[in-house]
């Protein structure tokens, strides 16, 4: 077997599982969509289902991880799988027998993102265990480029489904991609030796404790902390732009729905592009190449949102697809070299609490802001927003100058802490 590539037995068998989970889960949220439209339930049925898709999910997080385990992180993405897979039996089967309340949807949808909470944060800290850590950056840029893929074709999938069979046999179909995603978690295997000793020869933590801890190691901790504060101002600088897109393509340049399309489809291949460039080129410095992007990303907000010319647009939306990696693979490895095996959950979790908070009340503020300013100056207000703060970081925080021995002696620090 080949030791310098990611494609070994225990990757594969989780990469293959996040690219079945990630298109169950566009098939899911897509399909509930139209089901709740198709259905009746309109504005009020669609905004209670954007809300719950990830707020749950961000606020349980730090409260589930803290129970998490070296060694049954896969079982935490196994039950996750199933949970969600039992929701997607649940609703078509209430519907069939008559049975389809807005609250009582809305509720499984609920319990839909919080396992998430579970998941996401098992998924990330499971790759230290399976990969080296000289391809830890090639297993995440792998897993993040493919599932910008993924999540196109779902989405373009998903239209056809509910054309041809309705949104609630939609659903049956999603089930067994739910269940083939868990079984495919169980074929993992990896070493807990070592986790087992070092638990032997210390007591087991409360949970307010290890709860604690996880907010502690945060706020300590000299490369995580600006990378949680950029990570706040990154999804309130972006938010303009999630809420108001359709908006400002319609007002402001005079279009329609294809030209929403081509947009995400630019997105989407700018962010399957430098995912694949991360897979062949080497990373140091993960803190610059994570506050350059969001910089980058600003700028591309600020010059979309006071140029109305669709030519730019367009080349502004492959670059945002660009950042989009060029943020999330940084991010995920430097929780994943800098963090202990047994905090990663936990951290992971407590940094995604803080910065998607940020997004509904940035979405909030776009919304209002909008009907006074007009959406492209609110978009290019947030890009000001990400641009500043990237200066700031850059300038009077550790983040940008931290090489990969710096990631790895924060390791060893934090274990102190």
């Amino acid at each position: 077997m080949n030791n310098d590539t990611v494609w070994q037995r225990n990757f594969t068998f989780l990469f293959c599982s996040k690219m079945v989970k990630i298109t169950a889960d566009s098939l899911a949220f897509n399909t509930i969509l139209w089901f709740l439209i198709l259905d009746g339930k309109g504005a009020v049925g669609t905004a209670f289902l954007i809300a719950v898709s990830f707020l749950p999910q961000a606020i349980l997080g730090p409260i589930i991880t803290p129970l998490m385990k070296t060694s049954t992180l896969k079982f935490w993405m196994f039950f996750s799988d199933l949970t969600r897979a039992l929701i997607m039996l649940i609703i078509p089967i209430c519907y069939f027998n008559g049975f389809s309340p807005l609250p009582f949807i809305i509720l499984l949808m609920l319990v839909h993102s919080a396992t998430g909470a579970s998941y996401d944060p098992a998924s990330v800290s499971l790759i230290p265990k399976i990969v080296k850590q000289e391809m830890i950056q090639k297993a995440n840029a792998t897993i993040q480029s493919v599932g910008q893929a993924i999540k196109l074709g779902a989405v373009s999938l998903c239209g056809v489904l509910i054309v041809l069979i309705g949104a609630a046999h939609t659903m049956l179909l999603i089930l067994p991609l739910y269940v083939i995603s868990a079984i495919l978690v169980l074929f993992i295997k990896y070493s807990v030796s070592e986790v087992r000793n070092a638990k032997a020869a210390k007591p087991r933590e409360p949970y307010l404790k290890k709860l604690r801890r996880g907010f502690m190691l945060v706020r300590r901790h000299h490369i995580l902390f600006p990378l949680a504060i950029f990570c706040v101002f990154l999804n309130l600088g972006s938010a303009p732009w999630e809420a108001l897109a359709a908006v400002y393509i319609a007002e402001d340049l005079n279009q329609g729905a294809i030209i929403h399309s081509i947009v995400r489809v630019l997105t989407t291949g700018g962010a399957f592009l430098m995912g694949f460039i991360l897979t062949r080129v080497k990373v140091n410095r993960y803190g610059l190449l994570f506050v350059a992007a969001g910089i980058v990303e600003g700028t591309a907000f600020f010059i979309t949102g006071m140029n109305s010319l669709l030519l730019l647009v367009f080349v502004a939306a492959f670059v945002l697809g660009a950042t989009i990696s060029a943020i999330n693979v940084p991010e995920h490895t430097i929780i994943q070299i800098s963090v202990d095996d047994e905090d990663q959950p936990q951290v992971y979790a407590v940094i995604s609490m803080i910065s998607y908070v940020m997004i509904p009340i940035g979405a909030l503020m776009a919304g209002y802001a909008a009907t006074v300013f007009g959406a492209g100056k609110v978009i290019a207000f947030g890009g000001i927003v990400e641009i500043l703060a990237g200066l700031g970081i850059l300038a009077f925080t550790k983040l940008g100058k931290s090489q990969r021995s710096d990631l790895s002696k924060a390791k060893e620090d934090s274990l102190e802490l």
